[in-house]
């Protein structure tokens, strides 16, 4: 009995390896654009659901449709605040460092096509929770805590709403709100780079994070 032990060791290993996955080369090539050196890519795990089961298999069709530039609808990136709680199983949670994206979310590229294009919402929610792994990693800077961020959102109605200060620093946000801030500055990026807001963003990330290497990678394909 005791001689099947490691080689059922050895496949539950490989199941849970079949389970997560490392960050796709574009999805690296956005973090590391964004956060630069102060965010280890390498550390980061892409898992759906619990992470119990095998990661979906990719759609080639989803894939090709995903790299297709399209014009996006007016006001994709605009942010409305909500007036009352709402509980609803997140789109996307961290712990440590690995990224659980609900299955209707989870895409095996969420920057497929990129600088050209990316997928609508699987790129934007994939730099809001990498926001969170780059608080974490960085919690001598940024005082994250999971105790700390859940404390937020559970004193806030709408934790992820903001009103950008150019005269406030962006640690001074909740670390709801600092996700959120990168999340609309990549999405005014990517899908309507006319608006105002980009710019206003991009000042309030700038002290902190080296957004013009995003923003020089994102014109490359543009």
């Amino acid at each position: 009995m005791s001689r099947h032990l490691p080689l059922a060791a050895l496949c539950a290993l490989c199941l849970l390896a079949a389970c997560a996955r490392p960050l796709s080369p574009n999805e690296r090539a956005v973090a590391e654009s964004l956060f630069g050196p102060s965010l280890d890519t390498g550390k980061v795990q892409i898992t759906a659901g619990l992470g119990l089961v095998p990661l979906p298999r990719p759609h080639p069709e989803a894939q090709a449709a995903a790299r297709r530039p399209t014009a996006p609808p007016p006001g994709l990136c605009d942010r409305h605040r909500s007036t009352r709680r709402v509980w609803t199983w997140p789109a996307a949670f961290v712990m440590d460092n690995t990224i659980y994206f609900a299955f209707p979310y989870y895409s095996a590229d969420a920057f497929a096509g990129f600088p050209a294009s990316a997928p609508f919402p699987a790129s934007v929610l994939l730099v809001h929770e990498l926001t969170h792994v780059w608080q974490r990693q960085n919690a001598g800077q940024t005082g994250y805590s999971m105790a700390r961020a859940a404390g937020e959102s559970l004193a806030r109605v709408d934790p992820y709403w903001f009103e950008a200060d150019p005269k406030a620093a962006f640690l001074s946000y909740g670390y709801e709100q600092q996700a959120a801030m990168v999340q609309d500055f990549v999405c005014y990026a990517l899908f309507d780079r006319t608006s105002p807001r980009l710019a206003d963003l991009a000042a309030q990330l700038r002290p902190v994070l080296p957004v013009d290497g995003f923003l020089a990678r994102l014109a490359e394909g543009r």
